[in-house]
């Protein structure tokens, strides 16, 4: 079905990552149907990680490839939050909000805490966002979770309810996906004026795996698929590569799951447009997971 895949491990870091290759970082692995080794790269922007794919895209495009593209960030949030802030049940309108609102340069420096203040001032209650480091005192955005309360929001979208997904409601210390998506979904919006009809976005588009768009782009939760035998056999095949740490081992395998998938009994799920409800078109779901579960 696909001829090229990345997995993609984003990082919320608010300066460059070190020079060395290090953990909590960006790394893209890619792997294609023809017997070519890639392993995964290194990037210390989230700039230069999108702009060395833009440019394997378009290159892959240009060949006639087919290609399957996984971010590890959440591309939507629990019920209600869509409609809540744009006014209409549209993913890519929430995502152009957060393409104006963030400010995200070259090195890194962002003010996701201050835009995550600015939409809890929007909602009733105390919240549905959380967490920022100690010296950063606003007045919407309180420093823990226990804090938060009547925003009227879910904790997790239906795709995290069987997970070990931390909330996307929090944005800061270990696990805070939330980060990566406030600094992630800008530039799924970006994909989407670059390739216009040749990109489609997984679940949001249904037919994506129906149709023919030259690119999907999909929601991935790696360590959902994690293996640490599998792990230690990448160190001993090629030790003079990255795979001791865990980000690009990870990415890696889900590379290789990407490009089997289309043989496996969860995908066959994305196949049937009845299964697709309301609530997936607006939350979204994660690529590796039946759907139906915990609908």
């Amino acid at each position: 079905m696909f001829d090229h895949v990345f997995a993609i491990d984003w990082s919320a870091r608010s300066r460059p990552s070190p020079k060395k290759p290090s953990a909590d970082s960006i790394f893209i692995a890619q792997k294609d149907t023809i017997e070519t080794k890639h392993h995964p790269k290194y990037f210390r922007t989230r700039f230069s990680a999108y702009e060395y794919l833009t440019g394997e895209l378009q290159k892959n495009v240009a060949k006639g490839k087919r290609q399957l593209v996984g971010f590890d960030f959440s591309f939507g949030f629990p019920t209600g939050f869509l409609s809540s802030l744009v006014g209409e049940r549209n993913i890519k309108v929430l995502w152009k909000w957060f393409l104006d609102e963030v400010r995200d340069d070259a090195n890194n420096v962002n003010n996701r805490f201050l835009v995550a203040d600015k939409i809890n001032s929007l909602f009733s209650g105390i919240g549905p966002f959380w967490g920022c480091p100690a010296n950063l005192k606003l007045p919407n955005l309180p420093a823990k979770g226990t804090e938060c309360k009547e925003h009227n929001l879910p904790q997790f979208r239906i795709c995290e309810q069987f997970t070990a997904a931390q909330p996307v409601w929090k944005l800061y210390t270990t696990g805070a996906v939330g980060s990566q998506t406030f600094l992630g979904v800008p530039y799924l919006y970006r994909l989407a004026l670059e390739f216009g009809e040749d990109i489609a976005f997984w679940p949001f588009d249904a037919k994506a795996f129906l149709a023919n768009n030259k690119i999907v782009v999909c929601e991935i939760y790696p360590s959902m698929f994690f293996d640490s035998h599998a792990q230690k056999k990448l160190i001993d095949l090629y030790p003079d590569q990255q795979y001791n740490i865990k980000d690009a081992s990870q990415v890696q395998l889900m590379a290789d799951l990407l490009l089997s998938s289309a043989g496996a009994p969860w995908f066959q799920s994305y196949l049937d447009l009845s299964k697709y409800s309301e609530k997936i078109s607006e939350e979204g779901w994660i690529f590796g997971q039946g759907i139906g579960v915990g609908q």
